[in-house]
């Protein structure tokens, strides 16, 4: 039994052993006082005493607990105990990638392809924003990958669950890109199999070592088997160094191409970022790239709609045509709204250096004289509270601040959810030399926190603090004036429209994510000769559209049951019923125009309502397809609407990249529902401001022509 299970470290009581690895062991703990699970990392024996070891752990956990993408293993916190370094990381219930493929192939599968179009892009994407932080892996493999399902565990050797994610992991080898005499001394350290050549060389690395694993881990997604190995791992690292990769077998010229650069030797050659080899792979096989935006929190199923799970599992083929694209015209008026609004976002605003137990009640800075001419400005902020999704919708909440004024000795900043009298206390705001900090806090009942409170402070608290309750001594604070806010939480938390009071935005979700399950179902159906699979999975991909109270809601397969996976909102006008993409549209809106809604709430507002005109834009087109192929399912060129079908669903839910410029952006033709639901999270957030009881400013008037909403689109 380890010497760990049954000791507390910090607040964490170590449970049981998950695994052991090179340089450390892995544990299951529990929070004491949250009783929260986690992942504990403890860093072997051998690194005590070394001075250049401990720095280095010291300095790259410190990095890697600041990553913040629904694709990493999120780091909670990092400490020393008697001698031994440990990381606190989020726990993620689900196995490795390679633990799940080992099964697979035990049994003789290979991973569908439509599984790895839905991998692959989110890995690319967690790579590319560790990247931009500065930071790289240097040993990317399926065993630093977690997979993760909020509907159903994920089982070996099974389908795995259409919302599966991966989650990217250890971060334990990770090192600072613009310093690199910061190393560890001569050492090569990475997974050989999926060591690129410079690694397997000893020479310097840049991020372009993680594109290449990134490269080979494709390589082993689509073939079963690796490109290099061998014997010994000097045999494997001679051959990564000296050899090309085997050919893949049954790939299109086109995928053997993005497999020969993705592998290249010479880095310069080599595909420049994740995202470039997500975005070729993706083209090669005749899909446009899914979203490289992505929400900064993981999606919650809110409930279970599912009456009948899709009919076939068999895999689509691997190279179908290119998807249409679909693409709405410019809108001016947006243009120039966010022109505007980004005139009071952009000007600077100026900093204070400490502040004193004399000033904590001060009112923002005032506005300009009344002789002076009207300029758009804002208030100082210090930083910004978000709401995020944890273990349900919004259970948690960031607070991140920069060049915040110290508190005055002997006190430090404690920062509180607020309701009227009511107060939570999020915890203690650490500030290093710089006044720039970070906090983390869960809900430890998962209870969505943006519907059970409104505001937010940041109160000067003694140290010591004998008591549990706020000083009332306001240095900052923030929220959002009501009337806005309301329909932020419709969209976010709950409205009464819906058939399971769901916010807007998850039940839109929810359904897009649906929709492109279903439609996919279609196609894998077809291919495997099941006319009855397919004309089912068809009729559920209708009714999901067009909603319980439209004409088109109908048996459309002849069997004798309706079948909708869905709760029969729809996404379409029905009857008296807007659909989610209406309800949405509509709700931002009103959001956006009230007297004194915040310049944050519309910028991202606008974002929201083009996002979302897409998203119903493209699930009219996606409608008359599936319908097309429901009438005439012999069709000779049904197939290659099958694949339409396809593509248009996937686009519903994560867009698509019109301007090639690696993102998807919130802009006509391009943002899908993850985009409508990244930006309606932001519409949430509180910006940081001097003095108690304060509002985030307003931004310019707005006002709106009603949409003219129909069944048709």
């Amino acid at each position: 039994m380890s010497v760990w299970i049954g000791k507390t470290l910090g607040k964490i009581k170590i449970e049981k052993l998950l695994g052991r690895g090179g340089m450390a062991e892995v544990y299951f703990g529990r929070h004491a006082t949250l009783t929260r699970p986690v992942a504990v990392k403890i860093m072997h024996g051998y690194l005590d005493g070394e001075g250049d070891l401990s720095t280095r752990f010291t300095r790259e956990a410190r990095v890697a607990a600041g990553l913040r993408h629904p694709n990493i293993v999120q780091v909670y916190d990092f400490d020393v105990y008697e001698g031994q370094p440990y990381i606190v990381m989020e726990y993620i219930n689900g196995p490795s990638l390679s633990v799940y493929l080992r099964s697979l192939h035990e049994r003789g599968g290979r991973m569908p392809l439509r599984v790895i179009r839905r991998l692959f892009p989110l890995l690319a994407s967690a790579l590319d924003y560790a990247h931009s932080q500065g930071l790289v892996h240097r040993d990317i493999k399926p065993g630093n990958i977690l997979l993760q399902s909020r509907t159903r565990p994920i089982e070996l050797g099974a389908e795995l669950p259409a919302d599966v994610e991966p989650l990217l992991a250890d971060f334990g080898l990770v090192r600072v890109l613009d310093a690199p005499n910061q190393t560890s001394s001569g050492l090569i350290t990475g997974t050989p199999a999926y060591m690129s050549p410079e690694q397997a060389r000893g020479r310097t690395t840049d991020h372009r070592t993680d594109v290449y694993s990134l490269g080979v881990l494709l390589y082993e997604l689509l073939s079963g088997s690796l490109p290099f190995d061998g014997d010994t791992a000097l045999i494997v690292i001679q051959k990564i160094i000296h050899e090309p990769p085997a050919p893949l077998a049954n790939v299109s010229p086109e995928i053997q191409a993005v497999m020969e650069r993705a592998l290249e030797k010479d880095a310069s050659k080599r595909y420049q970022s994740a995202g470039e080899l997500s975005n070729a792979f993706l083209a090669a096989l005749g899909f446009v790239s899914e979203a490289n935006t992505l929400p900064p929190m993981t999606l919650p199923e809110l409930r279970e709609l599912r009456t009948t799970p899709p009919v076939a599992i068999s895999t689509p083929p691997a190279n179908p045509p290119r998807r249409a694209r679909w693409v709405l015209p410019a809108l001016g008026f947006v243009a120039l709204t966010l022109i505007a609004l980004a005139a009071i976002f952009f000007k600077p605003a100026p900093t204070a250096e400490t502040i004193s137990t004399a000033t904590m009640d001060r009112a923002a800075p005032t506005s300009a004289s009344a002789t002076e001419a009207p300029v758009a400005t804002r208030p100082p902020t210090v930083g910004v509270m978000r709401f995020q999704d944890v273990a349900a919708a919004l259970d948690g909440v960031t607070v991140k601040v920069s060049g915040m004024p110290f508190p005055a000795q002997g006190s430090h900043y404690e920062v509180w959810l607020t309701l009227g009298e009511t107060r939570r206390s999020l915890g203690v705001l650490e500030l290093d030399a710089n006044g720039d900090g970070a906090l983390s806090f869960v809900d430890a009942q998962s209870r969505n926190l943006l519907g059970r409170f409104d505001t937010m402070e940041v109160t000067v608290e003694p140290s010591p603090d004998p008591s549990p309750n706020s000083s009332g001594r306001v240095a900052f604070s923030s929220g959002i004036v009501s009337d806005s806010l309301s329909h932020v939480r419709h969209l976010l938390v709950s409205i009464s429209d819906t058939p399971n009071q769901v916010g807007l935005v998850h039940g839109m979700m929810t359904d897009a994510r649906l929709v492109d399950e279903y439609a996919n179902a279609m196609l894998t159906s077809f291919d495997a000769g099941d006319d009855a699979a397919m004309r089912a999975n068809a009729e559920a991909v209708v009714n999901l559209i067009v909603g319980g109270q439209s004409d088109m809601y109908a048996d459309h397969d002849g069997d004798g049951a309706l079948n909708d996976p869905g709760d029969g909102y729809g996404f379409l006008l029905n009857g008296d019923s807007p659909g989610y993409t209406g309800g949405v549209y509509s709700h931002t809106q009103y959001a956006m125009q009230v007297t004194g809604a915040p310049a944050t709430v519309q910028l991202h507002g606008l974002h929201v309502m083009v996002s979302v005109e897409n998203v119903e834009h493209w699930s009219v087109g996606l409608r008359d397809l599936v319908l097309s192929v429901l009438q005439n399912p012999s069709d000779d060129s049904a197939r290659a609407t099958l694949v339409k079908i396809v593509a248009l669903a996937d686009q519903i839910v994560s867009g698509v990249d019109l301007d090639g410029n690696e993102h998807v952006d919130p802009i006509a033709g391009e943002g899908g529902a993850l985009t409508v639901f990244e930006h309606a999270y932001y519409m949430a957030d509180m910006e940081i401001l001097f003095g108690a009881n304060q509002l985030m400013p307003s931004g310019p008037p707005m006002e709106f022509t009603p949409k003219p909403y129909n069944e048709s689109g």
